[in-house]
């Protein structure tokens, strides 16, 4: 083993150790991948123009064009045109509303990038469920999984297909045509979606009934109501003022006065005594109020109710923050969120768990969920934000539905001349540019439509293939994996490989699996004289499809909150599946593929 390999494959581990503890934001440790391949690149043999790759690769501007394209169908609705047609026929019947629900995100995620359609999606079937009394949980895992299933039936379903089929290309293996692996795909997503309706329901959590929001995210746990008495010093005085945030520690999200509550904003109201604050605090500082505040008195028997944050002027409102969102890698304080936005966040669902203190210093990421509460002006904003998610939808009269005839055809146009032979970075960028002159997508709303985190690991990842490949650190770990896998048969190996990828995605972003997996795979198929590209299949296939986790694929991460689902119940429905899958997609490749 020389140098060059143990350098390049020591910043290999180390960048799949930052990505699995999420230290640092995706596009943050991309860019620190370039500038460390910069720095070593004359010890790893490596141009400059190699480090920056990347950026000029092939797959990463498709991947752009792909995400404008697909912010093109978002802002003319054509997809929430399509769920309510679609979804009004699905009824009452659990059986009938997953087989809805599969039905509409299949055929979609096929040819539209699966994590904007998920996205648009959500509060439709959210509001499927609770039409019929049915918990959402039992509808968005199914959501998340069918348009992965779907993403692996054509080149542009996913981002992950695009990057393989580069990588292969590169490799000089030759990359995939739009509909080339279609067969097996189509199959994939069959058993799949047989999977999701005859053992998926028995499997899925029933974490989340209609009721309140407030009640959803326990508030009561952590909002208490405080009385304002005689001899309070700040009476008299604006909350502004007072700051009681930076003296006690607390954060006042609302103000009942004589029993009703007052308008925003709270911080123009000057406090008069018998005002009830309801205070966002945790417990031990709620304790010490009644020891260092004269003149507050918590309410024992306090209750909240759903009203006392709501009125004719304010309400309540649930937000996912999405995968192009600017808030990413800040914080509620840096990202300056109560001016910027107008709206106080008064719970935050992270990973499942609900946050209950030092809000304003969590570091925010993709998938996390906010509670807000603000003036309704304010809250309907988010509902015109395609960086967040909202669970009440957004407004039909906002989409632009006369032009979804030009979207159709457009979106027509890419896949017809991709199946024809040219080549999808071309057909996609013309694509890009066709809607913004039919005025299907603004040009200011460009940037906003790109996921510019993939972009940038996609930027920083590529590379790292390029100098695991010519350092030979692929080939020696392809002649390891072929040598222990000399008397294995060729499907076990392929079973092999799928397994591998599958586990590493579970707790990877997809996109680093297949870049890792994909030199090893083609060397190791060299080796043994087999078809590399029934290999890059395999593992672009198992890349595409993670659904043991909530953090292996952006869709799951997307229903995590939504749903009220915890981190085990992906891996009690999502398991059999992916294991399912380990035996039947290599199988299907060696039958209709070849090896």
């Amino acid at each position: 083993m020389t140098l060059e390999i143990v350098l390049v494959l020591a910043i290999l581990v180390t960048a799949l150790v930052v990505f699995a503890l999420d230290l640092f934001p995706i596009d943050f440790v991309a860019f620190g991948l370039i500038a460390l391949l910069l720095v070593l690149g004359p010890v790893l043999g490596l141009a400059p123009e190699d480090a920056i790759s990347g950026f000029s690769n092939p797959a990463t501007i498709t991947v752009l064009a792909m995400f404008v394209l697909s912010g093109a169908v978002y802002r003319t609705g054509l997809v929430t045109v399509l769920a309510h047609w679609v979804l009004r026929l699905a009824g009452a019947s659990e059986v009938r509303q997953l087989l809805a629900v599969i039905l509409l995100a299949g055929p979609v995620a096929a040819f539209i990038n699966n994590t904007p359609v998920v996205a648009i999606l959500i509060p439709v079937v959210i509001r499927l469920a609770r039409e019929h009394g049915r918990p959402p949980s039992k509808l968005l895992i199914p959501l998340s999984y069918s348009a992965q299933l779907a993403g692996v039936v054509t080149l542009i379903g996913t981002s992950t297909n695009i990057l393989a089929s580069s990588l292969a290309h590169g490799a000089g293996v030759g990359g995939f045509g739009m509909f080339e692996f279609s067969t097996i795909g189509l199959v994939v997503f069959a058993v799949g979606s047989a999977y999701l309706l005859l053992v998926s329901r028995h499997l899925l959590p029933e974490r989340r009934t209609e009721g309140d929001v407030a009640e959803q995210y326990r508030m009561r746990e952590f909002i208490s109501e405080v009385v304002v008495e005689e001899g309070f010093p700040h009476v008299g005085c604006t909350l502004a003022q007072c700051d009681l945030r930076r003296k006690l520690g607390i954060q006042v999200v609302g103000i009942i006065r004589e029993g009703r509550p007052l308008h925003l904003p709270l911080a123009a109201h000057a406090l008069r005594v018998g005002d009830i604050l309801l205070v966002q605090a945790d417990r031990e500082r709620l304790l010490q109020i009644r020891d260092v505040a004269r003149g507050l008195n918590i309410e024992p028997e306090a209750r909240l109710a759903d009203h006392d944050l709501k009125s004719d002027e304010a309400g309540l409102l649930e937000v996912v923050i999405g995968p192009n969102s600017e808030l990413i890698g800040g914080t509620l304080v840096s990202t300056d969120f109560r001016n910027r936005y107008g709206c106080t966040v008064v719970a935050m669902n992270k990973h499942g768990e609900i946050v209950r203190q030092r809000m304003a210093n969590v570091r925010l990421s993709f998938g996390d969920t906010l509670l807000l509460q603000g003036e309704r002006y304010a809250l309907a904003v988010f509902q015109r934000d395609p960086t967040f998610i909202v669970a009440e939808g957004t407004p039909q009269e906002l989409h632009r539905k006369e032009k979804i005839p030009a979207t159709l055809a457009i979106l027509a146009g890419v896949v017809l001349f991709a199946a024809l032979g040219v080549p999808i970075l071309a057909t996609a960028m013309v694509g890009c540019v066709l809607m913004v002159l039919t005025g299907c997508l603004k040009p200011h709303e460009l940037h906003a439509s790109i996921r510019w985190d993939v972009v940038f690991l996609l930027a920083g990842l590529i590379p790292l293939g390029v100098a695991l490949e010519k350092t030979g650190g692929a080939r020696m770990l392809g002649e390891l994996v072929g040598g222990a896998a000399e008397f294995m048969p060729p499907v076990a190996l392929l079973m092999l490989f799928y397994l591998v990828t599958t586990v590493l995605t579970s707790v990877l972003s997809n996109s680093a699996s297949v870049v890792v997996l994909v030199p090893v795979g083609i060397a190791t198929a060299q080796g043994l004289g087999l078809d590399p590209r029934a290999f890059v299949l395999a593992i672009m296939f198992a890349a595409s499809t993670s659904f043991m986790t909530p953090i292996g694929y952006q869709t799951n991460t997307m229903v995590y909150g939504p749903g009220g689902y915890k981190f085990l119940d992906f891996t009690r429905v999502g398991a059999p599946l992916n294991l399912v899958l380990t035996v039947v997609t290599p199988l299907l490749i060696a039958a209709l593929w070849g090896l």
